[in-house]
């Protein structure tokens, strides 16, 4: 993928969210079955620091308090109106000490906008996240972010859209040349989806499956623990991964 189509299609999901938050937001107010089985996978314990990359609305952090377990949980979006979202759901809560940063995946610097642990966090999750990422390479220097903000022996979980599993998402896929790209610019995997309530946009998609999870994770010097399929209508429509760093 050459530069100026990544860049395209990092500017299409930024509009894409900025112009999509609120309903957004207004759809992703109840807990899923995959979040719900990550969080009682993941090992808590009391004062556990986790990040949150691409945190959205915060759902997340309301799951880990029903755990009833004390934690420092940092949020991390690019969007600064799904972050005012999640700093609203999230005041309330009794177990989970909450913070947010505003930061930018694409960009090289994201990782140090991030204020972390001496030894890092004991949890890094990216859900929902690296499949908005343009180009393999993007994707890879990402996952060597999370990785260097996870401790020694620490967990970074992610989980990516199996979209094109579906027949009731693949039907509904838009021309690249709708948005004036040429489709001989874009990877395997690469797709362009609708959003169609309270409003149209169209967003970039890339499919991650489980080998390039893998493949991902190794660059980056983690260990493949584990994966899973839940979610939407169909039971499988996203991945979810633990991986761990090994110890030093």
């Amino acid at each position: 993928m050459n530069l100026q189509t990544q860049q395209q299609l990092l500017a299409l999901n930024k509009d894409f969210y900025a112009t999509v938050a609120e309903p957004f937001n207004a759809t992703r107010l109840a807990p899923s079955m995959g979040k719900s089985q990550l969080v009682k996978r993941l090992p808590l314990k009391p004062g556990s620091t986790i990040a949150d990359i691409g945190c959205g609305n915060g759902r997340l952090a309301w799951l880990l308090n029903e755990r009833c377990i004390p934690l420092d949980y940092t949020g991390v979006d690019a969007n600064e109106q799904l972050l005012t979202f999640a700093q609203e759901h999230t005041a309330s809560l009794r177990h989970v000490r909450t913070r947010f940063v505003c930061a930018d995946l694409a960009q090289p610097d994201w990782t140090t906008r991030i204020a972390r642990p001496t030894q890092g966090f004991r949890i890094v999750t990216c859900l929902a996240t690296l499949h908005h990422l343009p180009g393999y390479d993007l994707r890879q220097t990402v996952m060597q972010g999370l990785a260097e903000l996870v401790m020694p022996g620490g967990v970074v979980a992610i989980s990516t859209w199996q979209f094109l599993t579906s027949p009731r998402f693949t039907a509904k896929l838009v021309d690249w040349r709708e948005i004036g790209i040429d489709p001989a610019q874009v990877e395997p995997g690469d797709a362009l989806l609708p959003w169609q309530q309270g409003g149209y946009a169209v967003r970039y998609l890339h499919q991650l499956d489980r080998e390039e999870v893998m493949a991902l994770a190794s660059h980056a010097g983690l260990r493949m623990e584990g994966t899973y399929l839940a979610d939407g209508k169909e039971g499988n429509l996203n991945l979810y991964a633990l991986l761990r760093r090994p110890e030093q």
